[in-house]
């Protein structure tokens, strides 16, 4: 499994400023990876009520020693 990183943002309207949080969602793959955070955009669309935009930072590799 590996950990893909997302940054989710709520866009800045009359009555919030923006908000920016990361996520990290654990998937075999990049299309898994891409399904479960459309989920979540949705779900926190729902929640929140104000559009979010979602941008990929990068992936981190579990479970392996380097040293």
């Amino acid at each position: 499994m590996k950990q893909y990183i997302f940054s989710f943002y709520t866009d800045h309207t009359e009555q919030a400023k923006p908000v920016v949080w990361e996520e990290t969602i654990l998937a075999s793959g990049m299309m898994e990876a891409f399904s479960k955070v459309k989920m979540l955009m949705e779900k926190y669309k729902r929640e929140k009520g104000v559009p979010i935009r979602v941008q990929y930072k990068g992936v981190r590799y579990r479970h392996i020693d380097i040293a």
